[in-house]
């Protein structure tokens, strides 16, 4: 399995790392930072580009992972899927729905094996509230990021680049909230610009309201500006449930009376990529519980409270993504 990157920054350490352990050498790395990509390349004892096409014309890889800044996406996607390449993508998938579509058709059309880094649906504690849940109806998710960003970051507090906190980082809870209760048909978010200097130049503090398809409502709260003791949380509410999933991988709570009290040690780092090889090796699309088109549909949904910042109105999310 030839393994290739586009983008070798920020969370391309993890999936390195995840595939050292799994015993999987890397073959080529791409970046547009060229001292960067030697770098990497000299540790990885791979083959270092500066553009993606020419390494995926040269290496024809059997696997691309792409961790790229959501500005920084164009056709990189695209390509490795027109070459026959399996992808793996770090979230959010782009900061458009017109790339993100491009993107996913060409997966589609392609028939590649296709994942994006959304690893929380991949934890014990993921695991274990699904497990309980069953086929319970939830008709409440409540979602909180709270952290403080580095005003050093090179690119996450532009919003030309990173598109907001809810696109770039809250993604991660907008996403998993998505996986319990399904499909959003709108959102109305608010948000307030200035609490801090330097950190970013978009909203720090916002808040969104959800109502999902299946009638189920939302809240997720986010800022950029304050740490909290648990800075990643989803809540998950219905007659007689209520689930609280925390970043510290603790699940507590209680179902028709009875508490839970459950603690992971598997954040999902790892067990995505483990995954993802997995279901390329053996051809099995079943395997992966994130998507391309899955993550373009939470992308819709963060896309959707950016426009309701601007309106203050009530945003349908209209775009889909199709599998």
């Amino acid at each position: 399995m030839k393994i290739t990157f586009i983008g070798v920054g920020g969370i391309a350490g993890n999936y390195r790392g995840s595939l050292k352990r799994l015993q999987r050498p890397i073959a080529a790395v791409c970046d547009i930072n060229a001292d960067r990509v030697a770098a990497i390349a000299a540790e990885e004892n791979a083959t270092a580009y500066t553009n993606h096409q020419e390494m995926l014309q040269k290496e024809n890889p059997d696997v691309v992972f792409t961790c790229i800044p959501p500005g920084a996406h164009t056709t990189q996607v695209a390509d490795a899927a027109k070459s026959g390449a399996a992808v793996f993508v770090a979230k959010p998938v782009a900061q458009d729905m017109d790339t993100a579509q491009i993107a996913c058709n060409a997966i589609k059309d392609a028939g590649v094996i296709n994942q994006v880094g959304y690893m929380a649906r991949y934890s014990d504690i993921t695991d274990k509230a699904k497990e309980l849940v069953g086929d319970r109806k939830l008709t409440m998710g409540i979602g909180r990021f709270l952290a403080r960003m580095g005003a050093s970051h090179p690119w996450w507090g532009k919003f030309e680049v990173s598109r907001g906190q809810m696109v770039e980082q809250t993604t991660h809870v907008f996403d998993l909230i998505r996986y319990f209760l399904g499909d959003v048909e709108s959102v109305q978010a608010f948000g307030i610009k200035g609490v801090s200097d330097g950190i970013a130049d978009f909203e720090e503090c916002t808040v969104c309201n959800l109502k999902f398809e299946s009638g189920a409502v939302g809240s997720i709260t986010s800022t950029c500006v304050a740490r909290a003791h648990e800075n990643f949380a989803t809540e998950l509410v219905g007659d007689d449930i209520y689930l609280k999933l925390t970043h510290d991988l603790s699940l507590r709570g209680q179902i028709s009376g009875e508490g839970v009290d459950f603690t992971g040690t598997e954040a999902g780092y790892f067990r995505q990529v483990e995954q993802f090889v997995k279901a390329v090796e053996t051809n099995n699309q079943n395997l992966v519980r994130s998507s391309y088109a899955d993550a373009v549909r939470t992308l819709a949904v963060t896309l959707a409270a950016n426009r309701s910042l601007e309106t203050g109105q009530i945003e349908p999310v209209l775009e889909k993504g199709t599998d």
